[in-house]
This record gives structure tokens, sequence and C-alpha cells, in this order.
């Protein structure tokens, strides 16, 4: 009893409007409050929304229906055209959008329209429809009515992935931010989880840091890094909130995020882009620096961004909240030293062989460990982070997180962190004066005149150790079968993401780098909406920007696998 409904809007309503329009529907109102409670911001992009427990997914793609049918992944029981009149809303009713519905299309997908025009009826017959013109209902007196001619082949690999899934039991590796996230969208969707990890319990590594910050990534060329961020952000708050909903506790704050510029030709440069980008202040505005001092509550150097929803979160409480709502078998302390296929099984084996779990599908979600147990053809670093936590009286004004390279936090739970250190060839496990120290001056940096009178020696602060890969981006997605890579590269030097070979039952999510709250509850949904078949949270190329085959292609196609 699961229901998707994805809908592309060019223009979406602003909530007012949403709200006048519902107004007209009094027999709607407690179906329309809950659709206006989720509405997301009109920035563009994909936005899931999750209603009735999660039996009811609405996919909204903001852009123009050629651009989002192009990005969209999903197999589709039917279409409904809504559009204006060809003669008026001529972009939709092109050829190529026909042939986008088409390679969209499930078995036996229909289709329906109130649009009878004959070259509505020629572009879906070319499509592969079969397209037949009877009555319509109140004012409209006909509509067409099609089915897609779909060849056997398609449905023999429905079929088969339905068959592939059918024990619905998986193993997590990793019971941080990443493997916490995967474990309740799965839950959600009734899959029975077992979650390894070698910690005596969950939140262990970076995911055990004091507070983290949360806010979107803005370019003016809304670069792919911009869009992921967007998506993960927007899809975290609503996953956040869903959790509370639902009786957890979390200790987080969307107090909002100061991301002010370093220098002048930087602030001016930030002005632009978002004039340029038209987002609504509720998501993302340029502030002068008097107007962004406001919201810190202490002097800045620059004006710059601000993002009213961004803020902080605790990941332990986050975590815990996720693993209660999943209710997963949980094996601590346990060190999963190979993992491997046998049969129809994945098992998780220690250093003497014991099995520790097995289940027909794994998903490793254990940061730079996971490239150990499977090699993925993609370097990823180990990166050193250090937050100092900072004497208690220094900054307890301070209103929101200010950000940019370093960031600090208001109070948490009495105590400022300030931070981080990106050390790539370090493995200090605890904090160091130098570490410190170099949060300290960034500290200064983002708001001048700031001085803590304290010995970095004496300080307070934790350490976490990030996965970075090389292009900045996340893993999460199918993984690679490296063999067959090797014993096939020639044929497969020119081939595309599609066409990489992959490990039966075997995914990723991990290498989030600095941006572990942006990206987990986005990956989460993203593995468990491959697994299920569901129509993907995200547009096609950025599904192909975090594959975590995408290293393998490119090694395959400049020097070879060896």
């Amino acid at each position: 009893e699961r229901l998707h409904f994805v809908s592309l809007e060019k223009h979406p309503l602003a909530l007012n409007d949403l709200a006048a329009l519902h107004g007209d529907h009094p027999e709607l109102q407690p179906l329309a409050a809950r659709l206006q409670a989720a509405w997301p911001e009109p920035v563009p992009g994909m936005h899931r929304l999750h209603f009735e427990s999660g039996r009811v997914t609405l996919t909204l793609a903001f852009a123009e229906a050629a651009t989002a049918l192009a990005q969209l992944h999903c197999s589709a029981d039917a279409f409904f055209l809504d559009g204006f009149a060809p003669d008026r809303n001529a972009g939709m009713w092109t050829p190529e959008v026909m042939k986008q519905c088409a390679r969209l299309a499930a078995a036996d997908a229909t289709l329906a329209t109130y649009s009878t025009a004959r070259p509505v009826r020629d572009a879906l017959e070319a499509a592969g429809f079969s397209v037949r013109r009877q009555p319509g209902h109140g004012r409209k007196h006909h509509m067409l009515a099609a089915q897609r001619r779909m060849p056997a082949w398609i449905k023999t690999r429905a079929a088969a992935h339905a068959r592939e899934n059918s024990e619905r039991h998986v193993m997590v590796i990793g019971a941080g931010i990443a493997g916490a996230a995967v474990c309740e969208r799965l839950a959600a969707r009734g899959w029975r989880i077992t979650l390894i990890d070698q910690a005596p319990g969950p939140a262990a590594g970076a995911s055990g840091l004091h507070a983290a910050v949360l806010h979107p990534h803005v370019s003016g060329d809304d670069c792919l890094l911009s869009r992921l961020s967007r998506n993960g952000f927007l899809y975290s708050l609503s996953a956040w909130r869903a959790l509370e909903q639902a009786g957890h506790a979390l200790s987080w704050q969307p107090c909002g995020v100061a991301r002010p510029a370093e220098h002048g030709p930087m602030a001016q440069k930030m002005r632009l882009a978002l004039e340029q980008l038209q987002y609504p202040a509720a998501y993302a505005e340029y502030l002068d620096r008097e107007a962004l001092e406001l919201h810190c509550g202490y002097p800045l150097a620059q004006g710059g961004y601000w993002f009213p929803q961004g803020g902080w979160m605790q990941p332990a409480s986050l975590i815990r909240a996720q693993l209660a709502q999943s209710r997963a078998e949980t094996r601590f302390d346990r060190q999963v030293d190979r993992l491997l296929r046998r049969g129809q099984r994945w098992q998780a084996l220690a250093a003497d062989g014991a099995v520790i779990a097995e289940a027909p599908v794994a998903v490793l979600a254990n940061s730079t460990d996971a490239t150990r147990l499977i090699p993925i053809g993609h370097h990823l670093q180990r990166v050193r982070g250090q937050l100092t936590g900072l004497p208690p009286v220094t900054l307890s004004g301070l209103r929101c997180v200010v950000a940019g390279k370093g960031h600090v936090l208001p109070p948490v739970a009495g105590i400022s962190v300030a931070g981080s250190t990106y050390d790539i060839d370090s493995d200090e496990t605890g904090p160091t004066p130098a570490g410190h120290r170099h949060n300290l001056a960034a500290l200064e940096k983002l708001m001048p005149g700031i001085s803590i009178p304290a010995d970095p020696g004496m300080l307070d602060g934790s350490v976490g150790f990030r996965a970075v890969a090389v292009d900045r981006m996340p893993l999460i997605g199918a993984m690679p079968d490296m063999d067959v890579l090797r014993s096939r590269q020639k044929e497969l030097r020119g081939a595309r993401l599609k066409d990489m070979p992959r490990l039966p039952g075997l995914y990723g999510t991990f290498g989030y780098a600095s941006r572990g709250l942006n990206w987990a509850a986005l990956g989460g949904e993203l593995i468990a909406s491959l697994l299920d078949g569901e129509p993907l949270p995200l547009e096609k190329n950025l599904v192909d920007a975090i594959d975590p085959a995408r290293g393998a292609m490119r090694r395959l196609r400049r020097e070879g696998i060896v």
C-alpha cells in the first residue's frame, strides 16, 4: 500500500497562493493543511514529501517539463498530461516530451489527457503509445486515453528486481550518521535491518562530535554541489521534523547561519549570485554587514549570505532517534574484517572467519573503511577535523551559527565550539594546541575583534575523521564490480555509468566530507528508493555525480584498471 505521485511544475505556487486555492474546497481542508505544512520553498530541483506514515510520497520537480522528464528516474504506471492547450503551451506537447514519457513508462502504463489535438495524438503514437479518443468529463467533451506498447524484456527486468529483494532483509555496516539514516529509511518501507559497528555503540567517530552545522551551498552557476546541497538541506529539515512528530527528541536548533564574505570583492560576488538565482528569502538572501550583524549579535567584517533555516544539530541525538525509529537489530563491538558474497547472500566476517551477520543485501556506511572492504577505484582521503571548545562566557550572546573558512556555534548545552581543522596528513586522535590555534585564528577572521583570552593548550576539544573524495562529492548508490571491470575493460572503456557492472545486492553511502548533515537523510532515501525500485529523489545527473562507480569509470577511460 504505497503510492508515489510525481508532479512536474515550471511555476510552482507560493504557499499563500496554495492556501488560497485550497480555501475554495472546504471539504479538503484536513488534507490541504497537511500539504501546506509540508510545502517546500519554490527553489529549483526535486522535492520529496512523505504523507500517511510514508505510504504516500509526493515528488515535486520544479522545472520545465522537458527538462524534468529527462532527469527523472522512475517507472510510472500512469501519466496525466495536464498542461494548457498546445497553442498556448507548446513546449509541453513536443514529440521529445512524449518520448520521455515512453522512456519512463512501466509495463502496460496508461496515459490520459484532456488535449485531443492531432499533433498530441501523433506524438504519442510515434513514441509507442496506443491512443484512443473517448468521452471526457464535466466541461471537457473529449479526452485521450493511451497505453504504452511495452517490449517483453522490460516486464522481465521489473519482475527480476522484485525477486532479488523479496526477503527484505538488509545488513548495514556503520552506525554513524550515514548508516542510521539508511536504517530509518529502509525500516519505513518494511525492511528488516541488521546493523553492525566496530564501536561499543552508535555515533562513534565524527558522528559523535559535540555539534555540527547544517546550511546549503550557494554558487552563481548553481553547480552540481550547490544543487545536491540544496536537495539535501531541504530534505534533512523535513526528515528531522518528521522524527520529532513521531515522538523522538532531537537536540538541534534552526537558529540561522550567517556566511560572511572574506573581503569586499567576494561580498559583491555573493550579492550578484543571489540576484541571479532569485531564491526566496526564506531559503537564502544576501544581507549587508549591518543587517547580518543584527542576526549574529557580534561584529563581522563583511556582509554575506543569510540562511534562516540553517542551524546546528548534535548528531548523536539524530542517530539515536533514527535507530529507535528503525528498530534495527544491532551488533556492536564487531569489526568486519571481510565482506564476501556466498550464494545469494552477503556475509560480514570477523578476523577469525566467524560470520558476524549475513543478508541478501548489504549497505556500506562506514566511511573510509568501506573501500577497504570493497575497492571501487575511487580514492578517499581520511581527513582529520578538530573542534575547539571555547570558554563558556566567550560568545554567550551569539545568536546564530557563523560559517566560512571555519565556523563557530552559539552555546549548545552551555558550550560554544569553533572549528574545524582540515588535516590531511595527520592521524592524531586527540586535540592538539596547534589545532586550537588554527581554529582561533579562523574565528578571528570570521568575527574581527573577537579575542579568546585562553591558552590553546588548556582548551577542550574533540577530533573526528572525514572521508573525502577527490571531487568532494559523496558516494551513494550501487557498488561497482571491479573484477568484472578489470576483465572486460577493453569493451567497457567507452561505457557510461549505467553500463558499469555492479556487485549484486551491495550498496554504499559514504564520503560525506564535512556535509554529513546535508547528505545523510537524502542518501538514506536514495538507497531505499533504489532497493525498492521507486522513483529516485534526485535528478539523474545528480545521481550520476554521486555514483560510487564514477571513479572507476574515469580511470577506465584514462589509464585502465590494473
